[in-house]
């Protein structure tokens, strides 16, 4: 598992020359990536509702992608960036058990552009599985048959 880096860091609109911009200050960076402690707090939060393995099994096309330019356009109807921050965040808390922030204050904080945050949420949710996922539905599909053969209902109990 990689540790990704998420900066975090206020927003202040100021006034200068007669003309408003946006100014950061208080830049921090912090560890992201996901852990079953991450996941269980974001489930716990009412964060994450549904697997990540669905939205990983869903998105492995996007990990060849050089850039969101190249994304088929249904594509980027199904992605939700507030999901995405909610996997970025819950990344976050997991890799740092003392981050006392709210998703809220996270978000206020977080000022990625959504191709990066597009990347970050991709590279997340990729890790929680095997780098091919051929392997990973091999590995699932022969785990089951194993569980099939363990198992054999018409054993009579008074046989064993």
């Amino acid at each position: 598992m990689k540790i990704e880096k998420v900066i975090l860091k206020e927003s202040e609109i100021v006034k200068v020359d007669g003309e408003f911009k946006q100014i950061f200050k208080n830049q921090k960076e912090v560890p992201c990536f996901l852990t079953n402690y991450s996941l269980k707090r974001g489930k716990d939060l009412g964060l994450l509702n549904g697997s990540l393995i669905a939205d990983v099994m869903k998105l492995i096309p996007l990990t060849k992608l050089k850039s969101a330019d190249d994304i088929d356009p249904e594509t980027m109807r199904e992605l939700d960036e507030i999901e995405m921050m909610k996997v970025i965040y819950v990344g976050c808390i997991g890799a740092n058990k003392n981050l006392d922030l709210g998703f809220d204050e996270f978000v206020s904080l977080y000022h990625d552009s959504y191709e990066d945050t597009l990347i970050l949420y991709t590279t997340l949710i990729s890790g929680l599985i095997q780098k091919d996922p051929n392997q990973f539905a091999k590995g699932l599909k022969n785990s089951t048959k194993q569980h099939k053969k363990k198992y054999n209902p018409h054993k009579s109990k008074s046989n064993a």
